[in-house]
């Protein structure tokens, strides 16, 4: 199964790893499709970061992310969409890798960079 982030107008695909990290793939499931809020990470660097209503453990820690790399950062209920140079502050569970349109992900991150935030849904694909 994957992953479809719809947000100011791009559709970005992700593959989920649910070998790698199946309890957040689990979690993530069951919620789809959801609604949230994309907002820019304020110190890491090109990383926005959306709310989930889930909390669940480490799953296949990460701290060199890529662009196109997706994490969940346990215990604060994120999903993190890195679509540039980033530098997480701690491991992210490493649970998605966009397969299509990183570009509209980095559109999508300066453009909540600029404006503060922006409504994003979470279907599956």
């Amino acid at each position: 199964m994957g992953l479809r982030i719809i947000c100011e107008g791009e559709v970005v695909e992700a593959d989920l790893f649910e070998d790698r990290a199946p309890g957040i793939c689990a979690y993530l499931k069951s919620i789809l499709p959801v609604d949230s809020t994309m907002v820019h990470a304020k110190f890491a660097g090109e990383e926005t970061i959306a709310m989930v209503p889930f909390f669940t453990e480490q799953e296949n820690p990460k701290f060199d992310v890529v662009p196109g790399d997706i994490g969940y950062y346990p215990g604060r209920q994120t999903l993190c969409f890195f679509y540039g140079q980033t530098q997480p502050f701690g491991e992210v569970s490493y649970c998605a890798k966009v397969r299509s349109n990183l570009e509209g992900l980095q559109r999508i991150g300066r453009r909540v960079l600029e404006a503060g935030h922006a409504p994003v849904r979470l279907e599956a694909r």
